[in-house]
């Protein structure tokens, strides 16, 4: 099995010696489909307002859940059944949690609840990040396939398999015209690294994205198509215009080995470092960071998610 906490050692490395010398070596209104205010109060349990999920795959094994927003708040809930090394993070458009454990499975958490309703292990090998389509069906990357599995709702059997095009998929993200983005390389610390786009229903690349790209590992997209890519060796997030192959501008302030991502129906942008366990906001468009930031309960922190959704 390839060790995600080996390939971060790795980016560590690679990181320092680029930086500073390694010793030793919305959609469009209206087209958006939002989470109704009903399920939206389901999916947060007992819990008012907007949350954002973090996970932690290292001694903490667990999920912790967060009020969105708040200035450094405590956690107010944690997720630790059947996860043992969690990574990535989708919701879909029940509140219904998917959480990538990199030792081989995705568990699934209906919503409010803290104990999975289903596991899945079919088609999953070294599981990475996970998303979800506009017809709810979850798609998962496996790094040691290579391949994207998908999953139709309430299944946990493949439905399709994508290969062409993938290597060491990690991230992977969907966007309102149903293209689908995966990061490939971040995982190994040594590339070959790339976003492979695939247009609606293909099983090979449309295009392939390579400027700017280092080590991807968390990607997402906007209400407007903005690409956002992770890149840990580099600690940088680089924004792409829809449709765009060059980055147009690029967030490095308050960033420490960048991993997981994820924004809001708002377009606010949430930023998980693995270097210091810290999770950073940035307001809509803007690539300085808030002054609300999380970092209570992380430890070995990769993944998230925010609740509601947005959805392609």
């Amino acid at each position: 099995m390839v060790s995600r906490f080996g390939r971060f050692t790795v980016s560590s490395c690679m990181a320092a010696a680029m930086l500073a010398g390694c010793g030793g070596s919305q959609p469009p209104i209206g087209a958006q489909e939002t989470m109704p205010q009903s399920v939206a109060q389901s999916a947060q349990g007992a819990h008012s307002g907007p949350l954002l999920y973090v996970s932690n795959d290292g001694e903490a094994h667990d999920v912790k859940v967060y009020r969105a927003g708040a200035k450094d708040p405590s956690p107010i809930e944690t997720i630790s059944d059947d996860l043992d090394f969690p990574v990535g993070m989708c919701l879909d458009g029940q509140g219904t949690l998917y959480v990538v454990d990199d030792d081989g499975w995705v568990a699934e958490y209906p919503a409010g609840k803290t104990k999975p309703s289903k596991i899945i292990t079919k088609g999953i090998d070294t599981p990475a990040f996970c998303a979800i389509d506009s017809k709810g069906n979850l798609w998962v990357t496996n790094i040691s396939g290579p391949n994207v599995t998908e999953y139709l709702p309430g299944s946990t059997k493949p439905h399709a398999v994508i290969t062409k095009g993938i290597t060491y998929p990690d991230g992977i993200a969907i966007d309102h015209s149903g293209n689908m983005y995966v990061g490939n390389g971040g995982n190994n610390g040594f590339g070959p690294y790339s976003i492979v786009v695939y247009a609606h229903g293909s099983k090979s690349p449309s295009r392939t994205i390579t400027d700017g790209v280092t080590a991807p590992v968390g990607i997402t997209v906007d209400a407007h198509g903005t690409v956002y890519v992770a890149n840990d060796a580099t600690n940088n997030v680089e924004e792409y215009r829809s449709g765009q192959n060059k980055p147009y501008q690029t967030i490095t302030d308050d960033m420490n080995l960048p991993v997981g991502l994820t924004v809001n129906q708002q377009g606010w942008l949430y930023v998980v470092n693995h270097g210091n366990f810290v999770v950073v906001e940035f307001a809509p468009g803007s690539i300085t960071p808030s002054n609300r930031q999380i970092s209570k309960g992380l430890y070995s922190s990769e993944g998230t998610a925010y609740s509601p959704p947005l959805l392609p």
